[in-house]
């Protein structure tokens, strides 16, 4: 069974729950759903009622990466709140977040002369405890899909294996793309943002590392498994000039304790850091772009329907 099969048996069915009347969209909502065995996902009724009422363009980032690796309290730096209003944050073994989940409220950003309505995506982190790596693939290539910028989250350095899935994710993503489209028509993918949480460098940038980690190995030799690592490296280039790299480090030694800190316990150069990251995603942050065309609400709920669908085409 060949790849892009075996991900769309992965999905049930799109969902049949009738509109329930959300009051209060000040909350995260889900959007992508898993079964309870954790092994097919399904759209969440939740979350698309937070997206389909806006009339704007709509612009989304998503947050990708391992579990207990920080991304609910960076989505809700990013977002200015705190633990106790915004994504749930876990300190616990088990993951909080399961499937993708949307902040019902955008912020609203002026982008090139257009009012874009911008969305906040959490997702299941990776490589944790009872799931498969077929189940982390899905989660990562559908926030490549729907996302405008996609926030690459790791831990202190870039590992052999991040790079290898990512290429993954991306590769699903385009044939996603081009299941529901066609396949004559070029995936557009998000601005890849590669996040990576440390407090040293040792005398290289982040952008430094990030290149080196992407850069072919020599193989003068002919080696299989180094040939393999290359073509792996190759299959990003649909990303292009498209990414980019920062660097944040640690907000606090004690991080079961952040969620009751304020910004003057915090480390004075991540709080710095932290604005500077709000503001580079403020400056490259688009609005989500199918067949050349940007989506209001209605369309982006509409374009998810097919993706999540297309296994009845």
């Amino acid at each position: 069974m060949d790849t892009f099969l075996s991900f769309l048996l992965f999905f049930p069915s799109l969902f049949a729950i009738a509109s329930s009347q959300i009051q209060n969209f000040q909350q995260p909502f889900p959007i992508v759903e898993p079964d309870p065995g954790h092994t097919k996902l399904r759209l969440s009724r939740e979350g698309l009622e937070a997206i389909e009422r806006i009339t704007n363009p709509i612009a989304s980032v998503a947050v990708i990466g391992p579990y207990r690796s920080g991304k609910s309290f960076l989505l809700n730096q990013l977002l200015s709140l705190s633990c106790y209003e915004g994504f749930g944050v876990g300190h616990m073994r088990d993951t909080k977040t399961k499937g993708i989940w949307i902040w019902g409220t955008p912020i609203e950003l002026d982008i090139d002369g257009v009012k874009t309505s911008v969305f906040y995506l959490d997702t299941e982190g990776f490589e944790s405890v009872g799931k498969s790596n077929v189940y982390d693939d899905r989660i990562f290539a559908l926030a490549t899909v729907m996302s405008s910028v996609l926030i690459y989250n790791l831990p202190e350095t870039i590992r052999e294996a991040d790079i290898s899935r990512l290429s993954f994710a991306v590769e699903l993503a385009e044939e996603f793309y081009g299941r529901v489209k066609g396949q004559d028509v070029a995936f557009e993918p998000a601005k890849l943002l590669w996040l990576i949480q440390r407090d040293f460098l040792q005398g290289k940038s982040v952008q430094q590392m990030v290149e080196e980690a992407l850069r072919r190995v020599p193989n003068i030799n002919g080696d299989k498994n180094i040939d393999m690592v290359n073509q792996i490296r190759d299959s990003l280039a649909i990303m292009g000039d498209n990414s980019t790299a920062f660097s944040l480090p640690q907000p606090h030694l004690q991080r079961t304790k952040l969620c009751d800190m304020k910004d003057g316990d915090l480390e004075p150069l991540y709080v710095k850091r932290r604005e500077q990251l709000k503001e580079l995603v403020s400056s490259i942050i688009r609005p989500k772009i199918v067949q050349g065309k940007s989506l209001n609400g209605k369309e982006f709920v509409s374009f998810l329907e097919q993706v999540l669908g297309c296994q009845h085409d």
